[in-house]
């Protein structure tokens, strides 16, 4: 018995089935996922089915293979070279943390922690965020205000302004009306 796409029901209704009940579907493998046809309400049939049937069916989204934390820092790592470890047993002065416990968690415990595994932390975070310092989320102040508009670039947003209202064109209009706004308006500070 399969479900038409119209009948069948989205996957986060999908619930683990009885024990030892076979797949409908291929009669092969154990069902593990339920489908349930719900009309106005009320569950109309349902559908035990294994999990290659469900992702078959598209109700359940393939399963990812799973890697450890350090298979995965494994195979990252040796495409920037060797890095130096610290020893597993060594932990953390202040909380106790080992940097497998940290491997593991991926969370650390405690400010110490940063200084007892920077050897393990610097390449970490140049792999991630590609720097080993914090830059911040704003540029620079400048020192010199930007110059004042020109009176052609005003002229000029004007004209397209205009023409993107003749046309209808009213999200690009919006856009040059706050652009317009903003030159008219000069340098915030």
């Amino acid at each position: 018995m399969r479900c038409s796409p119209a009948v069948r029901t989205p996957p986060p209704l999908a619930r683990l089935a009885t024990p030892m009940q076979y797949c409908t579907a291929c009669q092969k493998a154990i069902a593990t996922i339920v489908i349930m046809d719900l009309s106005e309400g009320a569950v109309t049939g349902s559908q035990h089915v294994c999990q290659a049937c469900a992702e078959q069916l598209g109700v359940a989204a393939p399963k990812a293979p799973k890697f450890s934390t350090e298979t995965l820092e494994d195979l990252l790592g040796g495409l920037k070279g060797p890095r130096t470890r610290s020893k597993p047993h060594e932990a953390c002065p202040g909380c106790g943390l080992t940097i497998g416990e940290f491997r593991s968690k991926g969370r650390l415990g405690c400010p110490r922690c940063y200084e007892a595994f920077r050897a393990e932390l610097l390449p970490l975070l140049q792999r991630i965020h590609e720097a080993q310092v914090h830059t911040g989320r704003l540029p620079a102040v400048t020192t010199q205000p930007p110059p004042p508009p020109d009176e052609r670039t005003l002229t000029d947003v004007r004209r397209r302004l205009e023409d993107a209202v003749r046309g209808e064109r009213y999200e690009e209009a919006a856009k040059l009306r706050d652009e317009l706004r903003r030159l008219e308006r000069g340098p915030t500070t």
